[in-house]
């Protein structure tokens, strides 16, 4: 019994001791090697490198007419993003989560969690960057996840623009508050290329860029901006062409489109309203069955703290022919949809 107790003290002695050694090697951890919000709010340390995350989750109740799906509860975004910010001359950003993306031709669509976008960041010399994986373009108004936009329903001239793909981009800083930029990318039909300047003059934000689609078509497209003591407004145009081997006989090889945004920030109330018209002709790529349409949104929007807010939208897309069917398969010219989303940014 004595030589029993004596092993079970001798136990307890070496489990003591071992308990000890990992409360130190995480109160070391706590410390330094891993630590949340030590070097400012919203920041992670890992091995004393500063990381910025930033994301939400949003959801809310839809509801559109002339759609097989004609109401729906839904979450329209989970994303988490990841930014080193050091002084490093290697840096990088990602995103990851379940991203929806409602435009009028597609109310609900799917979506799944994954790595949705992510670079790694070289800085040779001072105000010159190259960015190189799977980049968000630098293309248009409005923004990857529904959260950063002032609509949640994205518009038809954002539809018919790249989003994000696997490329490089080289971004120059020709002076203070201008960048010119180029790029090479693949944008799923094979090679594609890319040159733009952004920037801002007088308080106006301005970007300029052409895409060149492989085998496809091609986009010029002009961003302007300003914002006026609360009151923001912004254009964004296009203008696109098919390449040769995209045209058909017949029909149009170009199309344009413009959308027009104006909001009111009143503090913790907004009404942003977008309002778009594209001429599609036959050519297709807006994707509108017809020569033109035209769409009006509105989203009365109230922020009840800085990363919380709760909006209501009603969105409304025209054609001059049938473009939509309605939930027994009738051929329509319009759509609406209305609904509510709530969402929580951190």
């Amino acid at each position: 019994m004595k030589k029993y107790m004596e092993k079970e003290a001798l136990i307890y002695k070496i489990t003591c001791k071992e308990v000890s050694k990992l409360k130190k090697i995480l109160s070391l951890a706590a410390a330094g090697l891993f630590t949340v919000g030590t070097a400012s709010a919203g920041s992670i340390t890992v091995a004393n490198s500063d990381i910025e995350m930033s994301g939400g989750i949003t959801g809310g109740y839809f509801y559109t007419t002339n759609s097989p799906a004609n109401d729906y509860f839904t979450v329209t975004n989970f994303g988490i993003d990841l930014e080193a910010k050091t002084n490093s001359p290697i840096t990088f950003k990602a995103g990851i989560g379940r991203t929806k993306q409602p435009t009028f031709f597609d109310p609900n669509p799917n979506a799944t969690f994954g790595f949705e976008y992510g670079w790694v960041s070289l800085k040779p010399v001072e105000g010159l960057t190259i960015d190189a994986g799977k980049l968000l373009t630098n293309v248009g108004y409005e923004l990857f996840h529904t959260y950063e936009n002032k609509n949640y329903m994205f518009g038809l001239v954002w539809n018919a623009q790249p989003v994000v793909y696997p490329g490089a981009r080289v971004s120059y800083d020709v002076m203070e508050g201008t960048s010119v930029y180029a790029e090479y990318n693949q944008d799923g039909t094979g090679d594609a290329f890319a040159a733009g300047i952004t920037g801002s003059l007088q308080g106006v934000d301005y970007a300029l860029s052409y895409f060149d689609y492989s085998a496809w078509k091609n986009l010029i497209d002009v961003v302007l901006s300003v914002n006026i003591e609360g009151f923001e407004v912004g254009a964004n145009f296009d203008y696109q062409w098919l390449d040769d081997t995209a045209k058909t006989p017949g029909n149009d090889d170009s199309a344009w489109g413009v959308a027009i945004y104006a909001g009111l920030d009143m503090d913790s109330i907004e009404i942003p309203v977008r309002i778009e018209y594209v001429d599609d002709g036959t050519s297709g790529i807006y994707g509108v069955n017809g020569d033109n349409a035209w769409t009006f949104t509105i989203t009365p929007t109230y922020r009840p703290s800085k990363n919380t807010y709760i909006r209501a939208e009603v969105a409304y897309a025209s054609t001059d022919k049938n473009t939509f069917v309605d939930k027994n398969g009738n051929p329509k010219d319009n759509r609406l949809s209305a609904g509510v989303e709530a969402g929580f940014l951190f």
